[in-house]
């Protein structure tokens, strides 16, 4: 039973153009028969229809079936009820045109859980027998002529067994024949269901009904049990009554007759040819000619009006074919795994013309990798991209240029060691393998570090330094190197090529590589006892400091180059004391023996080490004729090295937790890692704004096509979107349905379009490093385009669902606008 209490329903509410169209209303329907509701249009007959049925919301009032009252209900829950218990017959069908009329009928009922293949078929062929439609079963709905898809329309709505259909203007649209046809399926539905009617023609209503409500500007006005056993005079258009008709004329010569029926006297030259099996008829151009395959039908009788048994010989079993005992309740039709097979079916079947626009997702994806690409490869920041010295050191400052400072920050359990100064130098790699490069030679920027730091498993090559001048180089260098191409004259291509190979740096003994590290970082790991060797031979890489002060008019930097002052040590066998001792103190330095009149031992030098003139304590004798040289101890060479030194560098395992300990020691210090790394972000800032906004400007344009496209595929299936809801599909159903479609179209078109860009992309940086440092290509990137533009398709995609759900299925409906 239905009861409607005290039910209001405004349009514009509130608005200057509002619209009372349910006022006030209050009435009981019974629980079976029809009831139809009468009145002029725009009296609120279709509103009160729709509020019954759950398909419109109303601003007050009760509606209450079987007991529930529905408008207090959320709309999922009035989803439920309305599928299990209510039919829909509508006026413009509202049949899914581009699927079978088996289809069509079907659906209502896998939403009520009906999902055996034999008991769907055999239930829904059954309705479509009783509605005269089963012939035509595999047939589209939009292929249909307006009979017949109303006919669907009615075993849609009574193959779930309803317990209530609703009716709105089911032969509004169908000419006599036709509605006769339609209204006596619904008659025989209702000697035990419910129907609720709206129809504008009151002969049929009067005819038809068991109870008729009147309305008016929104009021049911009048009431009242119609009288069931009346005629309807209703003249059927394809039927012509020949003893109706006022004039008969008959003609009869041998073997032809010809009998004339007319509505009045008319003039007519009618000429008549029989040839053939064929009849030509000429009226002159005054009559149209209409033959018997018009479905134009004449009775020879006189027309009389129709009595109930009209349809009484119609017959409806309402539980033929569902199985015994079900319960009818919602049950959803896209689960997960039907979900993509149902948008692959759907994408499968769009237009031509839609398929073709689908290219566009795959330049969007193209250019969405692009643009990633391109953002997370300047971003990326990799140690060997901005590293300059070795990942564990820190630089502390040391403006008093004094030694104490060092050697307290050697003594810390967290460092392993301290260098004095700048561990950057100009490293020279010989490459005079042939006689056309013997002169040949490479400059490679390293960053100095003990070997003693230095593990097995740090190598990937070579073996650990055994002597002195053993040498391991770091991955880093060598790519540099070899990307660069700077060894291709002496075929040095390869990594393991240079093992054994000699690294040179003036005034000292070659070095050898004996192994190769993968540190990350441009280091070069010697011995401890060669660093000061060659931070005070070799060439600075920074090039800002030198090691010696000089009185007079000669310039620093040209005596350090030609090794005016040197250490004893590394002079080994060249030279010979003549006279005095060897340089023991610091300050202390021996002279060739020729300066032996020009300069007595005790005598100052007109050179500076460590803030102290050089006093003369000895001469030697040298194997070269023209050496020159100043020789003095190491100690002296390290302790004025370290008193030019404004900072001094440190190597630990844990750069941040050193780093605060030095702070609180009131020392200040930089870990080298993190300086290089901003230092690095910083060159790259601008050129990474640039990339940024070309990149947004491309991922902008590319999202914003598929939001249109995608937009425009939901607005073109409004109709299909509102049918659906109507018959009783809930809003979740909905979202699934479009996201399994979204799914499908996103791979369809996002991965092909990733990897062509992807192995455009991969191909084109490799022509260049500097395109290889703009990109980043590789199977995560592609993930994470991928993993964008199928999150933003569905929220595109989803969005307009979303804004069209959150209206009721009777304004779904009724939208103008698409």
């Amino acid at each position: 039973m239905i009861k409607i209490e005290k039910v209001n329903k405004y349009y514009n509410k509130g608005k200057a153009n509002q619209i009372h169209v349910i006022d006030n209303t209050t009435m009981t329907l019974p629980d079976k028969g029809i009831v139809c509701l009468l009145g002029p249009s725009g009296c609120g007959k279709t509103t009160l229809l729709n509020a019954i049925g759950g398909l419109d919301k109303v601003n007050s009032g009760t509606i209450t079936i079987d007991g529930q009252r529905i408008t207090r209900f959320s709309s999922s829950k009035i989803d439920s009820i309305r599928n299990a218990r209510i039919g829909y017959i509508f006026q413009n069908f509202n049949l899914l045109d581009d699927r079978t009329v088996f289809e069509n009928v079907a659906i209502a009922l896998r939403m009520i859980g009906i999902r055996d293949n034999t008991t769907v078929t055999a239930r829904v062929r059954y309705c479509l027998e009783k509605v005269g439609i089963d012939q035509y079963r595999n047939k589209l709905a939009g292929s249909l002529s307006g009979g017949q898809r109303q006919r669907v329309a009615i075993a849609r709505a009574i193959v779930k067994n309803p317990s209530i259909i609703i009716a709105d203007e089911p032969t509004g649209n169908l000419d006599s024949a036709n509605t006769l046809e339609i209204m006596n399926i619904i008659k025989t539905i209702s000697r035990e269901r419910l129907v609720l009617l709206v129809t504008h023609e009151r002969n049929i209503a009067e005819f038809y009904s068991d109870h008729v409500a009147e309305m008016k500007d929104g009021r049911i006005v009048k009431a009242y049990n119609n009288d069931s056993s009346r005629y309807l005079d209703y003249q059927l258009e394809n039927k012509i009554y020949l003893k109706d008709m006022a004039v008969h004329k008959g003609f009869s010569q041998d073997d032809v007759s010809v009998d004339v029926y007319s509505d009045e006297e008319r003039q007519a030259d009618i000429k008549v040819v029989i040839r053939g099996n064929n009849l030509y008829i000429n009226t002159g151009g005054r009559l149209n000619v209409v033959d018997e395959s018009s479905n134009i039908e004449m009775v020879d009788e006189h027309y009389t009006a129709m009595d109930e048994s009209y349809f009484e010989d119609k017959d409806f079993d309402y539980t033929a074919c569902l199985p015994s005992k079900y319960k009818a309740k919602y049950t959803s039709i896209y689960r997960l795994t039907n979900m993509i097979s149902s948008g692959w079916r759907t994408v499968k079947g769009f237009k031509r013309i839609k398929k073709f626009l689908m290219i566009g997702f795959v330049f969007a994806a193209m250019f969405a990798f692009l643009a990633i690409s391109n953002v997370l490869g300047l971003l990326e920041v990799k140690p060997v991209d901005y590293r300059t010295t070795n990942g564990n050191y820190v630089t502390v400052s040391n403006t008093a240029k004094t030694d104490e400072m060092l050697e307290l920050v050697e003594s810390l359990e967290t460092v392993s060691y301290v260098i004095p100064g700048n561990t950057r130098m100009s490293i020279m790699l010989p490459m005079d393998d042939y006689l056309q490069t013997s002169y040949a030679q490479e400059n490679l920027n390293v960053s100095l570090a003990l070997t003693k730091v230095l593990k097995p498993e740090d190598l990937i090559a070579g073996a650990m330094p055994a002597e002195p001048h053993d040498v391991v180089i770091d991955k880093t260098l060598i790519d540099t190197f070899l990307r660069d191409g700077l060894g291709n004259a002496i075929g040095l291509d390869t990594m393991e090529e240079f093992i054994g190979r000699k690294l040179r740096i003036t005034n000292l003994d070659d070095y050898v590589i004996t192994g190769i590290s993968d540190t990350e970082s441009p280091s070069l790991f010697v011995d401890e006892g060669q660093v000061i060797n060659i931070l005070t031979n070799g060439d600075s890489a920074d090039d800002d400091f030198s090691f010696m002060e000089f009185e007079g008019d000669e310039a620093a930097e040209d005596v350090i180059k030609s090794g005016r002052v040197k250490d004893l040590a590394l002079a080994k066998n060249k030279i010979k004391i003549k006279k005095g001792d060897a340089p023991e103190a610091e300050s202390e330095a021996i002279i060739n023996i020729m300066h032996e009149d020009e300069i007595e031992i005790g005598k100052n030098l007109p050179v500076k080490m460590g803030g102290h003139k050089l006093t003369v304590v000895g001469y030697y004798t040298s194997d070269s004729a023209d050496d020159d040289t100043y020789y003095v101890n190491s100690d002296t060479v390290k302790t004025d090295y370290i008193s030019k030194q404004k900072e001094f560098t440190a190597y630990t395992e844990d750069a941040a937790l050193l780093k605060s300990m030095l702070s609180k020691e009131g020392l200040s210090a930089k870990v080298n890692d993190t300086r290089d790394k901003r230092a690095y972000i910083s060159a790259r800032k601008d050129q990474l704004t640039s990339a940024i906004i070309v990149a947004g400007i491309i991922m902008f344009i590319s999202l914003i096509e598929m939001f249109l496209m995608l937009r425009s595929s939901f607005l073109s299936r409004i109709k299909e979107v509102g049918t659906l809801r109507a018959i009783g599909l809930k809003k979740k159903d909905i979202y699934r349905m479009f996201t399994g479609e979204i799914l499908v179209m996103t791979f369809l078109t996002a991965i092909p379009g990733i990897a062509i860009m992807y192995f455009g992309l991969s191909q084109v940086v490799k022509i260049t490093y500097y395109l290889e440092g703009l990109y980043m290509i590789t199977p995560v990137i592609a993930a994470i385009t991928f993993g964008i533009i199928l999150v933003f398709n569905l929220l595109a995609g989803l969005i307009p669902v979303y804004v069209t759900m959150r209206k009721t299925p009777a304004q779904i409906l009724a939208r103008t606008d698409i």
